[in-house]
């Protein structure tokens, strides 16, 4: 994989800005993890195991610090049929009231969407339209290098993209939640193909820290690289949450 200035210059920009958020003494960890699991057995038999783990930071009052992991997996009648692992680590640099800058990685790995792996470096800005104690609005813009090496042939091939997007958090009740966050990827060279990527949760508390989370994330790719591979990509999941 060829790392290019503008990876380079992000990855130096997002290990000092971590390495800050990491040096800040006293900043406490808060993040939630969730497990969700169903089996049927009979006519059919069918295994679906989610995880998913959130772990954040904050430094200061200017820098937060996010971290996230994804796994599923699915069988049917003994025959794996879902497989995907994503990392992903982000800093926002709050600069205003209202605007951020970001800086992230995004590591995934789906032989069902024929990725060996997909790795996604990016930056770029935000600004918050709506921002009150229980909703907050943001959109975003930057630019996001795309590297894919593809499961069947082994095959990589690399592009700089143009990413749009946007993220709403609406605290419903006191024991509600619902947060979405929409991107949009342009292969800067080729506009008609592109990468996007949309994920819903609802978080409602049972008990002190334990929740039900339900989420809904949907992949889509104009141009899918490998036989029988479909744009589109849709996984609900359903799960217990412990926040910490």
């Amino acid at each position: 994989m060829k790392i290019t200035p503008f990876v380079g210059l992000l990855l130096i920009m997002t290990l000092a800005l971590g390495a800050q958020a990491e040096d800040t003494k006293g900043a406490p960890w808060s993040g939630d993890f969730s497990l969700g699991l169903s089996l049927s057995r009979g006519n059919s038999d069918t295994t679906n195991i989610s995880f998913t783990i959130n772990a954040n930071r904050r430094a200061k009052d200017s820098i937060e610090w996010l971290n996230s992991a994804l796994f599923l997996f699915g069988r049917v009648g003994g025959i794996t049929n879902t497989e995907t692992f994503q990392l992903s680590t982000r800093v926002n640099w709050k600069h205003s009231d209202r605007l951020f800058s970001y800086y992230e990685m995004l590591g995934i790995r789906d032989r069902f969407k024929n990725f060996g792996y997909q790795f996604l470096p990016g930056a770029g800005v935000g600004y918050s339209l709506v921002k009150r104690e229980y909703i907050t609005f943001s959109l975003s813009a930057g630019l996001t290098e795309v590297f894919n090496k593809y499961y069947d042939s082994g095959d990589t091939d690399s592009y700089l993209g143009v990413t749009l997007g946007d993220q709403l958090v609406w605290k419903i009740s006191e024991t509600a939640e619902l947060n979405q966050k929409l991107e949009w990827n342009f292969n800067s060279s080729r506009p008609e193909h592109f990468l996007a990527r949309w994920e819903a949760n609802l978080i409602t508390t049972l008990i002190k820290n334990w929740s039900v989370k339900l989420t809904v994330i949907n992949r889509h790719d104009s141009r899918p690289v490998g036989e029988g591979i479909k744009k589109n990509d849709i996984s609900f999941l359903a799960g217990i949450s412990k926040k910490f």
